[in-house]
């Protein structure tokens, strides 16, 4: 990325598939444009296709902020704050992300209609939302930004780490996108189900944000609801309330979907013994964090040392 606010642009190819997720993207081609004095970062795109007219892009803010708008104008389309995300239909020519700044972390992932049809049925509400829906805003899945849970984020790591040269690792790319775009849908139909009847201001949002990462960086650790709401300058019944208002899960249902999610990677990606996992993640006894393990998955964490679960 410049510093000037010049342009530059990495070209799509055209490959002879374009249906695949992996194909799809690679045809893309990106723009980055910095903006000097905010230091705001402007991402435009483009397809080699001119069938390619819309794009579906399924959007996860780890850090910062993100905006779509027009090129050149300031009015936002969307926009999504930190861990959350959304899918959304945007015009690929005529609508821009702008990230907040240089350090933030956006994950992006475009769909073609073709693809989204493959798994998105007719009727289901989704596809109505997204494809028949009138605004002058990009079109979403959900009308509000839905929140990232330990098991889209433990995803979203997975796909940052792997490699995605080969016909298999093409495989591997293209079934966690079909597990995120799942993960997605199921979330909007919860939401759908249940009217929130309580939305925290931005100020409270971001103080459940604090305690989030609170939990997440001191994952081993027992602390109370009472030691997290003085931490945030609140209290144990607020906490509880905005934190399920903004995760959609208690406090302790969040820490402890995150603690499996962080087990599953650990046990699969190193050299370590499922007694020493259970006391990484503050359990006492290893018995008691494999009959968590087990609740959660529904297998025993031992079937991924023995390499048949992965």
């Amino acid at each position: 990325m410049t510093h000037s606010g010049e342009l530059t642009t990495l070209n799509g190819v055209l490959p002879q598939e374009t249906d695949s997720v992996f194909g799809f993207n690679r045809a893309i081609a990106m723009s980055y444009a910095m903006n000097a004095k905010d230091g705001s970062v402007q991402i435009s795109m483009s397809h080699p296709d001119e069938r390619q007219t819309d794009v579906y892009q399924m959007i996860f803010v780890l850090k910062g902020k993100l905006r779509l708008q027009r090129p050149g104008q300031t009015g936002s389309l969307g926009k999504i704050d930190a861990y959350q995300h959304n899918l959304f239909r945007t015009k690929l020519k005529s609508t821009c992300l702008k990230m907040s700044s240089i350090t933030d972390d956006v994950i992006c992932i475009n769909l073609s209609g073709s693809f989204l049809k493959r798994y998105l049925p007719i009727g289901h509400p989704a596809n109505q939302r997204l494809t028949h829906l009138e605004t002058t805003l990009a079109p979403t899945l959900s009308a509000a930004n839905m929140p990232i849970t330990p098991e889209i984020a433990a995803i979203l790591q997975s796909l940052g780490n792997s490699q995605h040269g080969g016909f298999c690792d093409q495989l591997l790319l293209e079934s966690k996108v079909i597990e995120l775009l799942a993960l997605q849908l199921s979330i909007f139909e919860q939401l759908r189900s249940t009217v929130p009847s309580y939305l925290p201001e931005n100020e409270v949002a971001e103080r459940m944000h604090k305690v989030k990462d609170i939990l997440i960086d001191h994952t081993g650790s027992q602390l109370s609801l009472r030691d997290l709401a003085h931490m945030v300058f609140s209290n144990e019944f607020n906490l509880k309330r905005d934190f399920k208002a903004v995760f959609g899960n208690t406090v302790y249902g969040y820490l402890k979907d995150h603690k499996m999610e962080q087990a599953k990677t650990m046990l699969i990606g190193n050299n370590i013994t499922i007694d020493e996992v259970s006391k990484k993640l503050g359990y006492k006894h290893a018995t008691h964090f494999t009959s968590a393990f087990k609740k959660h998955f529904g297998y025993l964490p031992n079937k991924i040392r023995g390499g048949k679960l992965t």
